[in-house]
């Protein structure tokens, strides 16, 4: 990513071509360095990745259309919402490159999971010990909250789980 001032002479072309190259079940990731006066992302975007098979877009900047993206279906996580587009503001200059938002440096092929709580960046390397390790917790997760709610107290229910 990278500030411009003005509207270059081909505008969006970065943009266009990482919207080309994303694949199936990939995540497009775009750091902004916390910008707050343009969205980065918005319905046409949106269409644009879902129509690829994406599985969703992650910045730490903002966004626009959330009501279009939301009937679209398409999970995009954000730090908030603008009206403003990017012509003029910000331009794509790489894509499937490495990039940090927040500090946390993002490779291309690592896990990249988010909801309404936050979002977490998991590297390849670690993937299938930290998804196992997630599931084996969600389940224990699921014990202790069917056990709690027959009545188990939560004391008894933490003993034998081990979550809480």
């Amino acid at each position: 990513m990278r500030r411009v001032y003005d509207v270059p002479e081909t505008p969006f072309a970065g943009l266009l071509a990482a919207l080309d190259a994303i694949g199936r079940d990939e995540v497009f990731v775009t750091p902004t360095a916390r910008a707050r006066d343009l969205a980065v992302w918005g319905e046409l975007l949106s269409t644009c990745c879902g129509a690829r098979g994406a599985a969703g877009a992650l910045t730490d900047g903002l966004v626009r259309d959330c009501g279009a993206i939301e009937a679209l279906g398409f999970p995009v996580a954000a730090a908030g919402t603008i009206p403003y587009d990017s012509k003029g503001r910000h331009e794509i200059v790489g894509h499937r490159v490495a990039c940090s938002i927040d500090g946390v440096r993002i490779e291309p092929g690592d896990l990249v999971f988010a909801d309404l709580d936050g979002c977490v960046i998991t590297p390849r390397a670690h993937i299938a010990r930290v998804v196992g390790a997630a599931l084996e917790k969600q389940a224990d997760e699921h014990l202790f909250r069917d056990a709690v709610a027959a009545g188990m107290p939560a004391v008894v229910a933490y003993d034998k789980f081990g979550v809480l």
